[in-house]
């Protein structure tokens, strides 16, 4: 995440913010500005004389604008993803709309940070990108899953209480809302970037035949993980199918893309200790001093190397607040195989978007 800065003030606000807390003005992110913007009157208007105005969906916490124009309906770019989604009035399920919906908002962020191409179920009905939202009951349990271009997601797990049971139970050493929205838009890249390309068998040399048996692998897996998972793969899930490690991967490079660029924006730069995969001449000349962009030339085993000594720290910080770590993940020598792939492979969509 970037830092923002009121554009009346100068003082420093933050990306969901809607107004700033220094002088009060009335803000708004623009996606097309990619910037933080003041709002006059309710709208904002651009160097082209286009105007915008704020989200329907404010007050949800979505400070996103739409542009205002015949036969809009008044949602942003981010909102109007969501296909269906309770009522935000229905006080039971506000609050999880609000931190889903923050969720959401910062993941096409990020998108739109690495270059990635997003197209909406409104532009493509058949496969394009949507979001359902729904909320678990006694009645009636939501799989959080995705199925050509649709990501479903449970708002219950919103609730800390509720997702941390099931973090437990799962045996799993993270769970979040974010974390859900990066695994699942995993499978929509997979869907758009890797089947049906010249991607396709590159992917199954990294990640395997995803021709199996998706079912009979599920089952396989819920019998028991296999004991050398963690050499290979970065979580005990992505040994579920190719399918999983590709999402469970992707959402990897997902944080620690978007962490390195949070840190870079915060000036955070550190020396220290990297992981066993560097030689000891890399480890003694490592300085960690990430930045807020990735230059289009920079590897995997670049980003890499910025990520594990600042990780290091931060699960040590972490842990001084009496907290587990904050990255309680190791990345093995496959792993970062696999992420090397991902990377180059949000390298080539971003070209391919761009000379579109």
């Amino acid at each position: 995440m970037r830092i923002f800065s009121c554009p009346a003030c100068g003082n420093i606000v933050y990306f969901d913010d809607q107004s700033c807390t220094h002088c009060h003005s009335p803000l708004a992110y623009s996606r097309a500005e990619r910037a933080i913007v003041c709002l006059e009157a309710g709208a904002y208007v651009d160097a082209d004389r286009h105007r915008w105005r704020l989200c329907r969906n404010f007050h949800i916490g979505c400070n996103w604008l739409y542009y205002d124009e015949p036969g809009t309906d008044d949602y942003c770019y981010a909102c109007d993803l969501t296909r269906t989604s309770p009522d935000s009035g229905d006080q039971a399920h506000h609050g999880y709309i609000v931190d889903t919906s923050h969720a959401k908002r910062w993941l096409v962020f990020q998108l739109d940070e690495l270059g990635l191409p997003i197209v909406s179920h409104r532009q493509q009905p058949d496969g394009g990108l949507a979001f359902d939202l729904a909320a678990s009951t006694d009645d009636q349990k939501v799989m959080i899953g995705h199925l050509n271009g649709v990501i479903t997601i449970d708002l219950t797990e919103a609730s800390d209480s509720h997702r941390e049971n099931l973090r437990m139970l799962l045996g799993e050493p993270y769970r979040t809302m974010l974390g859900h929205s990066r695994h699942e838009i995993g499978h929509y890249f997979w869907q758009t970037l890797v089947s049906d390309s010249e991607q396709l068998a590159p992917f199954r040399v990294v990640f395997g035949d995803e021709r199996q048996d998706y079912g009979a692998a599920l089952t396989s897996h819920y019998g028991g993980p296999r004991a050398d998972w963690s050499s290979n793969f970065i979580s005990q899930y992505a040994t579920t199918h190719p399918w999983e490690d590709f999402a469970e991967t992707f959402a990897h490079y997902l944080h620690i893309t978007d962490t390195l660029q949070s840190a870079g924006a915060y000036g955070l730069g550190m020396t220290g200790p990297a992981d066993d995969a560097f030689t000891p001449e890399i480890v003694a000349s490592l300085a960690a001093h990430p930045g807020v962009d990735f230059p289009a030339e920079a590897s995997m085993a670049d980003i890499l190397a910025q990520w594990f000594p600042l990780s290091a720290a931060l699960n040590i910080v972490n842990k001084s607040m009496g907290k587990g770590e904050l990255y309680p993940f190791a990345i093995a020598q496959p792993v970062a195989e696999k992420l090397a792939f991902i990377h180059s492979l949000v390298r080539h969509a971003r070209r391919e978007a761009r000379a579109f």
